[in-house]
């Protein structure tokens, strides 16, 4: 039995061996068609500023003819952004500040045979925000929501909800938006204060509008647990916050912590929406309004550096009576020497407005080297039915640009004959800004409300004249922040 066995294998193999020595080749052999990719090397990095648009146009090379059957994936940071085979996808990812790169990729897919081909790259994601327009508006259900608009190219498309896009995190800023801020003294601060909500007054990285810090009426320190709903904040090497008719000191150059108001009888005074100091000697005092006693007042820092509580009450020359006046708008950057400071003070049952500069001058005392502020105010003139309570008003350069409904008048800090200077066509106006603070503004910028959409007019500061169509957007805009040298 065992010898068949040997004998049956052993046939086998030979007829095996025959057959391959009677294959003459003619097998039909189908050549792979693959893929490569030309116009861009491995490695190859690209530069997009944040909201740009990225595009690469590949060129896909094919061994044995075209193909038309392709699927293209593009990816960066692991994230699909497009499926075209052109890429042209807008980037919103952060700008590379703790990372060199993004890695990214394309892969190409022969949906006939499944081949796959992977070509990656990388991008380098700039910041974008160094120019332009901040805009912070109301959406219906009172939450801030932050937009911004290039203005350092021509075409800069406006880019809304960045806080969300940049700390998804958190969700919305808060809710009833006050006011967006930029300070860039030893420390940049770019910040959205709100009157309500989680965070009161949110601190922002300037190039990525990352969340850096966040603080409400629960951190407010120095022993206050009373209501804070902020309004308005000036920054300079201190700051000052005012909301709800009281005034709080904010840290800004050390601890970055809001204190207490001051004084701390809620009764004593009712401090309007608005202090200023003199920009060029520091924030040694500041000066505010007080509804309450219809007075100017000035305030220095009492025991406690911390905390300004040292008030003293001012009269303008000539021995002028406020009576009946209340406060109504305030600016700074006046032209002359040491005068920074202006206000406007409206007297309702007169319907008359009154225009004021305050000069803030410093000295020391010789002995003690204690700085010494004055502070001097002077009414630099009044007009009968030039304003009301709704007013939107905005200083700059010697000039005042007055909104009352859909209407901006263009007064002279010292002229006696306002001029109107625009009208927008749809809307009353809620805010206004100019491009650069000073005499080279080039434009005024004027938001409009017409109860269901907000517009944004660009106005030649030289002749009153719309420069381009207006931007349109949805919710209420309340306040507008030109950052940088705009070149468009």
């Amino acid at each position: 039995m065992k010898y068949m066995k040997n004998t049956t294998c052993a046939l086998l193999l030979v007829a095996l061996a025959g057959g391959c020595t009677t294959d003459n080749g003619n097998y039909e052999y189908t050549r792979l068609n693959t893929i490569e990719i030309d116009g861009f090397a491995a490695d190859t990095t690209y530069r997009v500023d944040q909201f740009d648009t990225l595009v690469i146009d590949p060129a896909p090379r094919f061994a044995a003819g075209p193909l038309t059957d392709l699927s293209h994936e593009w990816k960066i940071n692991h994230e699909v952004i497009s499926t075209a085979p052109v890429l042209r996808a807008p980037v919103t990812l952060a700008p590379n500040t703790g990372t060199a790169y993004y890695e990214a990729g394309l892969r190409v897919t022969d949906n006939a045979t499944g081949l796959k081909y992977y070509k990656n790259f990388k991008v380098i994601v700039t910041t974008s925000i160094t120019t332009g327009l901040f805009i912070l508006s109301e959406r219906a259900d009172e939450t801030a929501r932050l937009s911004f608009q290039r203005r350092d190219k021509p075409g800069g498309t406006l880019v809304h909800d960045l806080f969300e896009e940049a700390n998804p995190a958190f969700g919305p800023l808060g809710k009833k938006p006050r006011q967006v801020y930029y300070s860039g003294l030893l420390g940049a601060e770019l910040g959205v204060l709100c009157g309500e909500g989680e965070r009161q007054l949110s601190i922002l990285n300037p190039a990525t509008l990352a969340l850096q810090r966040s603080l409400s009426g629960e951190t407010i320190r120095g022993g206050y647990d009373g209501d804070f709903t902020p309004e308005r904040l000036t920054l300079y090497m201190g700051g000052m916050i005012v909301g709800g008719g009281k005034l709080y000191n904010y840290n800004y150059m050390g601890n970055k912590a809001i204190y207490r108001p001051v004084p701390v009888d809620e009764d004593a005074y009712d401090f309007a929406g608005w202090a200023e100091t003199n920009m060029t000697i520091d924030a040694y005092a500041w000066m505010t309004y007080d509804n309450k006693s219809e007075q100017f007042l000035q305030l220095e820092p009492g025991t406690d550096p911390l905390l300004y509580d040292k008030i003293t009450p001012l009269t303008v020359e000539g021995d002028l009576s406020t009576a009946g006046q209340r406060f109504l708008a305030g600016g700074t950057g006046g032209t002359s020497a040491y005068t920074e400071v202006r206000a406007i003070l409206y007297n309702s049952a007169e319907r008359k407005a009154y225009l004021y500069g305050i000069t803030i001058v410093d000295d020391f005392d010789p002995v003690t080297w204690e700085i010494i502020i004055n502070m001097t105010v002077t009414r630099l003139g009044e007009h009968a039915n030039l304003v009301d309570e709704r007013s939107v008003c905005f200083y700059n350069a010697e000039y005042w640009y007055l909104a009352t409904g859909n209407t901006v008048k263009r007064l002279h800090e010292k002229g006696s004959a306002p001029l109107d200077w625009f009208t927008a066509p749809r809307g009353e106006v809620t805010a206004m800004t100019v491009d650069k603070s000073g005499p080279a503004a080039k434009r005024l910028l004027v938001a409009t409300r017409d109860g269901a959409k907000s517009y944004i007019h660009v106005i030649d500061i030289a002749t009153g004249k719309s420069l381009e169509p207006p931007l349109e957007m949805d919710g209420k805009i309340v306040s507008l922040l030109a950052k940088g040298t705009w070149k468009y």
